[in-house]
């Protein structure tokens, strides 16, 4: 049973070949009823919406750990919270794997809106900042889950390396109730854009100022 005042059930850790595929089934049932998905995925039930997201995030997971910054939160030793993060410069994704990723999501899920899934894939990837930065692109808590600060431990572990590398944040997001939350950790809204009928937010969070720790005013020891 998990214990929400106890630290150690909340530790992040990293996503591994053992537990990507627990991982992608955590985002599948935590995206189901988010806007992208029910667009992309509109004539889908949702209980084959959640098998077609996770056939998704199994591909995206299996490339960002090779090339990103994957995390998760365990509780009862199972996943329960997962983060999908590229470091700066790892992302856009290479062509080869964009064409990997909708390959792998046609051949495991068949007929649905890809037309528009490529439409958002492609002016969302155009609304990349150049200046280079971490890129949050998915969170997601099994949805019973949800409201006990798990996203929250994920989110102020992305933000404080963040702030130790004094590297920004970015991320978008086309569910309005998310935003408030993402504020509280600093991320600004830089621009919105309705995108295949979806209104979607921008989102940057700049680095925290280091203190400076310099000392001054005193003398040299003798």
């Amino acid at each position: 049973m998990l214990d929400f005042k106890n630290p150690r059930q909340k530790e992040v850790l990293p996503i591994t070949r053992q537990t990507y595929r627990q991982a992608a089934q955590v985002l599948g049932r935590a995206f189901v009823d988010e806007p992208v998905s029910v667009a992309v995925y509109k004539n889908f039930s949702p209980d084959k919406r959640i098998r077609a997201l996770t056939v998704d995030f199994t591909a995206e997971i299996s490339i960002c750990l090779r090339k990103g910054y994957p995390l998760q939160v365990n509780g009862d030793g199972k996943v329960i919270a997962v983060a999908v993060i590229y470091p700066p410069g790892a992302y856009p994704l290479s062509t080869s794997d964009q064409w990997k990723l909708l390959i792998k999501s046609f051949l495991g899920n068949g007929l649905y809106n890809i037309k528009g899934w490529m439409q958002w894939l492609n002016e969302v990837d155009n609304a990349h900042p150049n200046e280079p930065h971490y890129y949050l692109e998915y969170l997601g808590v099994e949805p019973e889950l949800q409201g006990k600060a798990f996203g929250s431990v994920l989110l102020q572990h992305l933000c404080s390396k963040a702030d130790e590398e004094q590297m920004g944040c970015y991320l978008e997001n086309a569910n309005p109730r998310n935003n408030p939350f993402y504020q509280r950790f600093g991320f600004q809204v830089i621009s919105e854009k309705e995108i295949i009928g979806i209104p979607s937010w921008f989102m940057w969070r700049p680095p925290a100022h280091k203190p400076d720790t310099t000392v001054t005013g005193q003398s040299a020891p003798l």
